[in-house]
């Protein structure tokens, strides 16, 4: 069969790791698999290539036992000791370990002794109150549970700030060290709007040599790369940084002022204006520069008046301070009326 990707040799790495949890013995080594899961799938470089290159040990988290294990799952699709644990407990069981708080042990319980056998099963388990009797789970097991529950599903494939940082840290210092040539390198999407989860890994850097404007990687992960020449550097962070929201926002307020706003930068007809800094981009915009820490959302809100087309009168929409006067950073079919 043919070789696994980065993010698919990380699923099952992490899958590996929940298994060993439940299976019980050294907790330790269960959660250094699924450290190495997250390490895996913050690469900035293929899988592959660091395979052939015998260097899977310069990965956080990768020793001669991981190392073995990940070119298993990459060459064969599996694991023997990883078929035999699936060979124990259903798949969807290991959803349970994404609630807050709750121990493998605890959702080992809850499998063989209540036969609870998914996230599902289990919000609903606790609302019928069949939870606390049972010995070992209790009451406040069971009031966790519920207050739980929904925060995992809203956190469901994101990673907590500081999990992130350390990953974004090493994906740093292994691309300098594969790329000496780069500079500049700044991580940019949810991790430099300060979310608390962090459901995109992504750096900006500075290509001294790179021939076209911008050029996105990715080592087959969660992982973006985007390598930007000076020329295009602010423009390529500010798109990277986001939020959608926010570069909405933007795109409106330029297309107001006769601009379009686009990841290469900020354009007057087809020439790029604005697009070394993000500072030069919001001043052109006659905008005061607005700090990646608020960018996660809209900026403020205003009743507008009505200048917009039928059935958007009174419409409540993101505004700004601009330099000159307060302005409504929505697209609008007519300057707004001071």
């Amino acid at each position: 069969m043919a070789s696994l990707d980065t993010a698919a040799v990380a699923a099952l790495l992490r899958e590996y790791g929940q298994r060993a949890a439940l299976r019980g013995g050294n907790p330790y080594r269960a959660k250094a698999y699924i450290r190495a899961a997250d390490s895996l799938s913050a690469l900035a470089e293929p899988l592959d290539q660091m395979i052939a290159q015998g260097r899977l040990r310069e990965i956080p988290g990768v020793g001669d036992v991981i190392a073995d294990i990940i070119i298993r799952l990459h060459a064969n699709g599996t694991h023997p000791y990883l078929e035999a644990m699936r060979q124990e407990i259903p798949a969807s069981v290991l959803e349970m370990l994404s609630v807050w708080g709750l121990r493998p042990d605890k959702v080992l319980k809850l499998y063989r002794e209540l036969g609870i056998t998914s996230l599902a099963e289990l919000e609903t388990a606790a609302r019928e109150d069949r939870i606390k009797g049972v010995k070992g789970l209790g009451a406040a097991l069971q009031t966790k549970i519920l207050r739980n529950i929904e925060l995992s599903r809203a956190g469901a494939g994101r990673l907590h700030i500081h999990r992130a940082a350390a990953l974004l840290e090493n994906a740093q210092t292994m691309l300098r060290q594969a790329h000496p040539e780069l500079s500049r390198i700044t991580p940019a999407g949810d991790f430099r709007r300060g979310c608390e989860l962090i459901g995109d890994l992504a750096i900006v850097a500075l290509a001294p040599t790179l021939e076209r404007g911008q050029v996105v990687l990715r080592g087959g992960g969660t992982l973006a790369v985007h390598l930007a020449d000076a020329t295009h550097y602010g423009a390529a962070l500010l798109s990277a940084t986001g939020s959608r929201v926010h570069l909405d926002t933007l795109c409106a307020v330029a297309r107001n002022r006769g601009m379009t706003l686009t990841p290469q930068g900020l354009k007057r007809s087809r020439t790029i204006i604005a697009a070394k800094t993000e500072e030069e981009i919001y001043a052109t915009l006659d905008l005061p520069f607005i700090p990646p820490e608020l960018r996660e959302g809209l900026v403020g809100r205003h009743r507008y008046p009505g200048n917009y087309g039928e059935g958007d009168a009174g419409a409540r929409l993101p505004i700004f301070w601009s330099r000159r006067s307060f302005q409504v950073g929505a697209l609008r079919r007519r300057p707004f009326s001071q």
